[in-house]
């Protein structure tokens, strides 16, 4: 039986380009990648790292010319569980910025980009061969050498140690803008119920160490404050390291709702559920030792635990800007990373060093008002009171709105949709409040009030309704809608182990000797008189990998290939691919893969097929010939 293949163009994606800003630097550019109907591209290379993720690049070495990606984003696109990778469907858009690199200034007026993609089908599951899009970006008005004869230009070849240096130069007015904002959350800091009683104290004692020398106590209250500063730089350019290093981390969805679950607990400590007092016992003796020290070290020393003795209140605000300035490092790595730019341990120091001048505000916020009370001598501060826990629950609140963007960002990479994702948020608020204030899962007495019984009856459907919207939200997860077969046949691989040939022409995968030689296996057909089943592999083809796992999970299509047939597999690119792919009656080859062809025992065309999922196609197809064969 034969069967005909509509033949059809190799599919392609459209590329548009949108100039975000080009009259000024750093310019912006908006690349849009539209993507076929019923079609998927690649946003990374999957779990099994087998797929070739969509890539940005310049066609010249771009510091040649005096030039330098400062950002590229991508789009978030959605986790796959079929194919076990992140895909983009429809269309997303990238997000690519250009700098100058250094301050020698750009030498030319446009520049050339590819973008390398592949397509894979979704209907026929066929994957294309991978295809480049060219486009072209106009650049702002080049430097005027008037403009720059004050200034030391840079090398004609400037390395990506001086790109880097303009990056952080382009962005210190961000920079700035967030060490304003970090050093008023340290002020804010202060105002909680576990700092602000501690501001007389921790005066008195400074002051004390001066032994009343209006000099000196200056002079400690000064250091005190460098020391507290000094702590929470060197936490912050920790946290950009680390950022630096995690990047693909931080493209797990489960390290983002592993941070989900980190910021939220520190919330819930904040509003007032619970006391977090982390290490606190060792932090305070380290505290006393260094007080113990006399003269301006031991103040100093004083002042660089100092934000670890606080940290009931301020600890959990400082975790959460530390994981946001790793996460902010992270992204900044991974623009670098994607336009192959590789940076080594000194350029991401200063790529980090961004974080430490952050938490260096944060410290300064913190620190200035112990100082100011130290120096100033404040008789009178504004009494304690319940204006410093709303501050708390403010910070609170805002750190549960980082847990959610986690939550967000895991679940979005699992392919939940951003309803399905805030419906199960406010699930697990349901399901809080009815464990917490409603206390459903503590037994009633039987002496209980009415009231106390209604109080719990609306636990019970709070908590009913809450476990619904919960096991909904994640039933629309794509890995429950495609949940596989994924017992192996090991009886039969142990059973046929025994009588599978050795020779090299074959190798052995879930039972079945594959022939890797189309002339042995032609021998083997005639010496038989078993049909020949062709696979046609390549590792950029999704789907070939997933027909791999199909032959080993699917036991009847394991047995039909073991019993049935001379199973051959021909690699892209080798010699007898070729062969094939100009032979006119596969023409299929010269598109995309998978493809798959069984010929009868003397050769001749029986069945042809690119949907991999066919499997009671190629089963029927074989039992037909094997039948004739018999007869």
């Amino acid at each position: 039986m034969n069967i005909s293949i509509a033949m059809a163009a190799t599919p392609k994606a459209i590329v548009n380009v949108n100039s975000l800003n080009n009259q000024g630097w750093p310019a912006q550019y908006k690349i849009t990648l539209i993507v076929p109907k019923d079609h998927h591209a690649y946003l990374d290379d999957g779990d099994e790292h087998i797929y070739l993720p969509i890539t940005i690049n310049a066609n010249s070495q771009l510091s040649e010319v005096g030039l330098e990606v400062s950002k590229l984003e991508k789009p978030a696109g959605i986790y796959d569980s079929h194919v076990k990778a992140r895909v983009l469907r429809d269309q997303g858009d990238f997000i690519l910025a250009l700098n100058q690199a250094g301050e020698q200034g750009a030498t030319i007026q446009n520049v050339m980009f590819d973008l390398k993609y592949q397509l894979c089908n979704e209907l026929t599951n066929v994957c294309f061969r991978p295809q480049a899009a060219q486009f072209e970006l106009a650049l702002p008005p080049l430097l005027k050498s008037e403009a720059t004869s004050s200034k030391a230009l840079a090398p004609a070849n400037a390395g990506l140690m001086d790109s880097l240096v303009a990056l952080y130069k382009n962005h210190q007015e961000n920079t700035l803008l967030i060490f304003g904002l970090m050093f008023l959350a340290g002020l804010l800091s202060v105002a909680t119920p576990c700092v602000y009683p501690m501001l007389p104290i921790t005066s008195m004692f400074i002051l004390n160490r001066a032994q009343g020398n209006v000099t000196k106590e200056r002079q400690h209250a000064m250091v005190y404050l460098f020391g507290m500063i000094g702590t929470y730089m060197a936490l912050g350019l920790l946290a950009g390291l680390t950022g630096g290093a995690f990047n693909a981390v931080m493209q797990s969805a489960w390290v983002n709702l592993g941070f989900a679950i980190f910021f939220a607990f520190f919330a819930v400590s904040l509003l007032g559920f619970y006391e977090l007092a982390f290490m606190q016992n060792e932090v305070h003796s380290l505290d006393q030792q260094s007080a113990r020290i006399k003269g301006l070290t031991g103040t100093w020393l004083m002042g660089t635990v100092a934000g670890l003795v606080i940290s009931p209140c301020v600890g959990p605000i400082v975790f959460a800007l530390l994981l946001q300035i790793a996460d902010n490092i992270a992204l900044k790595a991974e623009s670098l990373a994607l336009v192959n730019q590789h940076i080594g341990f000194g350029d991401k120091l200063l790529i980090s060093a961004q974080g430490s001048i952050l938490m260096g505000g944060f410290g300064l916020g913190v620190g200035i008002p112990f100082f100011l009370v130290s120096v100033v001598k404040f008789k009178k501060l504004p009494k304690a009171g319940y204006w410093m826990n709303k501050i708390k629950y403010a910070f609170g609140l805002v750190i549960l709105y980082f847990a959610y963007t986690y939550l967000a960002k895991g679940f979005g990479i699992l392919g939940l949709d951003p309803e399905s994702i805030l419906a199960f948020a406010l699930a697990i608020i349901v399901v809080w409040f009815a464990v917490v204030q409603f206390n459903v899962l503590t037994p009633l007495s039987a002496e209980a009030q009415p009231n106390q019984k209604m109080y719990h009856f609306c636990g019970v459907i709070a908590l009913i309704i809450g476990g619904w919207l919960m096991v909904n939200s994640l039933g629309k997860l794509p890995a429950f809608s495609h949940i596989k077969n994924a017992s192996l046949v090991s009886s039969a691989t142990a059973c046929d182990a025994k009588v599978a040939k050795s020779d090299s022409l074959t190798e052995q995968e879930a039972g079945i000797s594959w022939y890797r030689n189309f002339d042995a296996a032609q021998q083997a057909a005639k010496a038989s008189g078993l049909p020949i089943f062709i696979d046609f592999y390549a590792s950029w083809c999704a789907n070939c990998v997933a027909f791999k796992a199909e032959t080993a999970n699917n036991q009847e299509l394991n047995r039909a290939l073991r019993e049935k047939a001379i199973a051959v597999k021909l690699i892209d690119q080798e010699p007898e691919f070729e062969k094939f792919r100009n032979n006119p009656q596969h023409r299929q080859l010269k598109i995309g893969l998978p493809y798959f062809v069984i010929l009868t025992s003397d050769g001749q065309f029986a069945w042809s097929g690119t949907d991999y999922q066919a499997s009671q196609a190629m089963i029927a197809e074989l039992n037909r010939l094997t039948s004739d064969t018999l007869i």
